[in-house]
Order: structure tokens, then sequence, then C-alpha cells
């Protein structure tokens, strides 16, 4: 994209340096640089709405003779505000406010000039990445109902006038759509009439919608006094919105059948299987490279690498699926790096962002898993210090000198394992056995449980003297012994 973009900026320096020297401007010469901005437009496809703008911008920059700065501001205008591309019109109403309001570029007529700028005021509040703007309306009954904010489901928001033919159409589509599918999502179905008989006969015959996980809500506003007018840029009907369920534009100005589209990928995408056999097979090739070395910082290095990749491309849902997949791949994981990297990483990348991870299936999936594994693996973590355990023989000295404690339970073939190894390396250490504590002393085995990260065994301690946790989950077999 740069390559192409340095040539045009330099072809527009070029022409703005020939038309400085000519008596007369060479317009003929538009018809090349409307060409070149064509392949621009194009190679920008993809970017982001705020790199369309900065681009632009520089190029807009770069034509310093006022003609062929119009022509090439008006040019872009007129692109972004009629592309094919949902969430383009967001670049010509930057257009509007950076160069046509301020007078830096001429918008051709006053006339031209009130229409960008009412464009403008109708649809910067629903642009494609906004919270949706709020709105209070009245159903049938004319009970106040509030659109706008969090959700537990996507919603469908539709303006319509019961006069308007191609709402007749657009209301079959959507109907036979929803009734075919039963999408999990909301219709909030906004009349922008004002014959309450109509609505009510266009309510009977055209939203009576039979499907079970579809809910319609049909509302109006007929004194328009929640100004959904200007919000929504309902300057014509109809007029069609997706929300999610954070209260994010994610879908506008769309006919039925994109709404189709963009409904059945973001709903596949939400209906999500973390920890696939893939997505292990992914993490084990993406860490084996540090082998018997893998430390905590090498894990946290390697979440803080996905979930900011994913953040930069302002994809959330990619953030979900790297994150939540991460998360159930480290939590069967045994080894000491993988345990002690765990508590952070949840910490930091899912309890500290509700914002992100807002959905009941989330709930379910993510956070419900994430706030176990945080309360577990906070027991006794190291810098701490052991408590006193009265009635459990060694424990004291533990507490003084130090040394290294082995919890396990008879009949559990890799303690045994365990055991011998430290026995081979002449390592000195306390061995618990919670099952003979459990049943000769109950309340020392409660207060072992209550303590320490007991979920799985064995699980091998280092203590520093005065008691001080030093590290945990040790492991003395060779990882084919694991």
């Amino acid at each position: 994209m740069k390559r192409l973009v340095l040539t045009l900026v330099a072809f527009t320096v070029t022409l703005s340096a020939a038309f400085h020297c000519a008596a007369q401007v060479d317009t003929s010469r538009f018809k090349e640089l409307d060409s070149k901005l064509e392949d621009y437009y194009r190679t920008l496809e993809r970017e982001k709405v705020e790199v369309k703008n900065e681009e632009c911008d520089k190029l807009i920059e770069a034509a310093k003779d006022p003609a062929l700065r119009q022509h090439i501001a008006l040019h872009v205008y007129e692109h972004y505000l009629n592309s094919p591309v949902m969430g383009d019109e967001a670049v010509a109403i930057h257009m509007t406010d950076t160069w046509f309001a301020p007078g830096k570029v001429a918008m051709g007529s006053e006339t031209a000039l009130t229409d960008a700028l009412v464009y403008a005021e109708f649809n910067r509040e629903s642009l494609l990445g906004m919270q949706a703007p709020g709105l209070d309306l009245f159903d049938p009954d004319s009970v106040s109902v509030h659109f706008g904010g969090r959700s537990e489901r996507y919603r469908i928001l539709l303006f319509y006038d019961t006069d308007c033919s191609r709402c007749r159409a657009e209301t079959i589509f959507l109907k036979s759509l929803l009734r075919d599918k039963d999408y999990p999502v909301d219709l909030y179905a906004v009349n922008t009439g004002q014959d309450r008989e109509a609505w009510q006969r266009w309510i009977a015959g055209r939203f009576d919608i039979d499907a079970p996980d579809t809910r319609v809500f049909n509302l109006w506003d007929p004194s328009v006094s929640s100004d959904y007018q200007r919000k929504y840029g309902v300057l014509q009907t109809p007029r069609m919105f997706l929300v999610n369920p954070r209260g994010t534009i994610v879908g506008r100005g769309m006919d039925t059948e994109a709404l189709g589209q963009l409904v059945e990928i973001l709903l596949s995408r939400e209906d999500y299987s973390y920890g696939s056999d893939a997505m292990n097979s992914f993490f084990d090739s993406l860490l084996a490279p540090f082998g018997n070395d893998l430390s905590k910082e090498n894990i946290l290095q390697t979440a803080r690498m996905l979930a900011e990749g994913a953040l930069a491309k302002e994809d959330t849902l990619l953030y979900k699926h790297a994150v939540g997949d991460l998360l159930y791949y480290l939590v069967p994981r045994k080894d000491e790096a993988s345990k002690e990297a765990t508590l952070p990483f949840v910490n930091e990348y899912i309890l500290s962002r509700p914002d992100i991870w807002d959905t009941p299936d989330d709930s379910l999936k993510v956070i419900g898993m994430a706030s176990m594994e945080a309360g577990i693996l906070s027991l006794s973590p190291v810098g701490s210090r052991i408590p006193k355990i009265c009635g459990l023989k060694g424990w004291s000295k533990l507490r003084r000198k130090g040394g290294h404690v082995i919890f396990h339970t008879e009949g559990c073939p890799v303690c045994a394992r365990e055991e011998a190894a430290m026995d081979s390396l002449g390592i000195r250490y306390l061995s618990v056995d919670l099952d003979e504590l459990t049943e000769k002393k109950p309340r020392v085995a409660e207060k072992l449980l209550s303590t320490f990260d007991l979920s799985t065994l064995p699980m091998i301690m280092e203590v520093a003297p005065k008691g001080i946790v030093k590290r945990r989950y040790l492991s003395f077999l060779q990882p084919s012994e694991q």
C-alpha cells in the first residue's frame, strides 16, 4: 500500500507544480488522476477508517493548487459517501469536518455544503464501532421502552414507515429471514409514521413472526422526542442497524440480505468451542522452542503477544478466542511455569476486562473457569508465609527452617514416583498423606485444603526459612515420567 500511496502523492505534487506554473489549469489531467484514485481506494479498502482518514488527508495536503485540491477532496468525499463498503461513510463525514466545514476546501456551492453538513450531523452518532445512541420509545400500549446500552443478545434496529413501498418489501424479506432462521436476536421495529391504526395493521400483518427464539418489539415515537432522526440518520426509510451485546453498532444501512450474512458470521463466531485439539497443538508449537526452560515469563509474553495483536486489529472476538483458548490450554497443565503464569494471566486478560467478556456465553465458558482458577491459585502464593498448623508432625520445623513438602494420597502412582525421585536426589522433605489426615485428623486436612492449592496431587512446595513459600508446583521427574 505504501508504494501506491507514495506514488499517488508524488503524482499529486507533480500536478500541483504543473498547475502552478501554467496560466490555465489543464483539467484533462484529472482523468489520469481519477484513475489513480480508484486504485488508491481499492488499496485502502481493508484498512480501518482512521487509516483511510489519515491517508486521504495526506493526499489532499500534497495538492497545493486550489483547483487540484478541491478536485481530489470532492472525489474522495463522493467515493466514500457512496462506497459499497459498510462504514466508509465515516470518511465522508471526516472530510466534511476537516476540509469543507472549516472552509479549507470549497464544496462547490452553498447547497452542496449544506447537504454535507446535514449528512454529517445526522450520521456522526451512529457510525460503525460507536455505542448505539439511547432511545426512549413507546410500545402499542404507550409503555415506555428504552433501546441502547448492553444486552444479552444482538439487536436489530429497523426504522420504517407504513406508507413506504420499500419498507413493505424489506419487511417481507426480513420476516421470512427471521422466521426461517429463528436467530437468538431481538428486533426493535420502529414506526416513523403518525397513523396509529395503520401501525396496528402493520404489526398484525407484517411482524407476526413465528420464531420462538426471536423477540420482536414494536415501537414508535410520534412526537420524535427521542431525536431518533438525527441520532440514527433516519432521513429516509427503511433504515436498519445491528447492535452487539456490548451496545456497539456493528452493522448500519443494511438490507435484509446483508443483515443475514452479518448475523450468520457473528453468531457463528460467538458459538465457539474453546480448547480444541487444533488450538492445543498450536500452543504446543508456540511454546516448544523454550523446551524444559519454559518459564512463567515466557507464557505471559506469549499471552501479551496474542492479546495485543487482537486488540491492535480492534477484533474483540479474536481476542476472546486467543485468550480463551490459552486459558483452556493452561488450566489442565501441572508444570510450575503454567501454574504460576495462570493467575496473572487471568487477572490481566480476563477478570480485568469486563468490557470484552460481557456475554452470558463468556460467563459460562470463560469467566467462571477463570474466577475459579484465580481463587485456587491465590492460595498461599509465592512470597506468602505458611500458617501454623497444630497436630501435623514436622510442620513447625518446616515453618522455621524451610525445606520441601509433598502433599499426596495413597495409591497415587505419580506421587510415589515423585517421592522416589526426591529420595534419589537426596532431597529431605515432609510427606503429607491427605488420605490419612482426612481419616485421622479431619480438621488438619480441612485446614490444609483451605490454605493450599491441592486440587491436583502431588503438589510439591519449596519453603524458605521462616516459612516463606519459595516455589510451588515442583516436579523432580523427567518429562517422560510425568
